[in-house]
């Protein structure tokens, strides 16, 4: 019992310090959802979003309210933006109001951006989700593989229209039998012994 109770303990201090490490990845705090939200977001769909991130230290470094700035839209799962929205806004409706904690392997990791962004940076957005469109077959983005997806079955379909028209074009006569070969052969030997 007691080497069992030993176990616990020490499992239980092992537990609590691997809680302490930095966490990875992106933690997402909604702050705010509609009661009727329907539709939420997905990957492959268009959304406009309004955003402002921040350091640690609380430094804006980058926001779409400031003055003169338009929101911000992107289509998910197509690499536009970090890692950290890729992951941290899906799901969202409109409407919903999210904060990121983003670690820097899902936003600049080591190498920061120059001038703007220390490497290694924990980042902090609040983003609210404005409009969403669903992906549809005609919406998708350019950089998606959408357009060379219908060139390859366009050919494939002007391919079968070929096969399918050469097989028509072409009559299968069938093949003659070992009886009906010498039943010509000797219809030509009578017509030409009545000659």
């Amino acid at each position: 019992m007691r080497r069992f109770l030993l176990c616990f303990l020490f499992g239980l201090l092992c537990t609590t310090s691997i809680a302490k490490k930095k966490p990875k990845g992106v933690e997402i705090i909604t702050e705010s959802q509609p009661d009727d939200c329907k539709e939420f977001s997905e990957k492959g769909d268009t959304i406009l979003v309004h955003y402002t991130g921040a350091l640690e230290s609380g430094q804006v470094f980058d926001s779409s309210r400031a003055k003169g700035r338009e929101p911000f839209s992107l289509a998910l799962g197509t690499g536009q933006v970090i890692k950290g929205w890729e992951e941290g806004l899906l799901g969202m409706c409109v409407g919903e109001m999210r904060r990121l904690i983003i670690q820097p392997e899902m936003a600049y990791g080591k190498a920061g951006v120059e001038g703007v962004i220390p490497g290694n940076a924990v980042l902090l957005f609040s983003v609210e989700l404005l409009d969403l469109k669903k992906k549809t077959i005609l919406s998708l983005p350019q950089g998606s593989g959408f357009y060379t997806a219908c060139g390859v079955v366009l050919l494939v379909g002007l391919g079968a229209y070929e096969l399918y028209r050469r097989a028509k074009q072409e009559t299968v006569k069938p093949a003659k039998t070992k009886e009906q070969s010498n039943t010509k052969a000797q219809l030509k030997k009578k017509a030409k012994k009545k000659d």
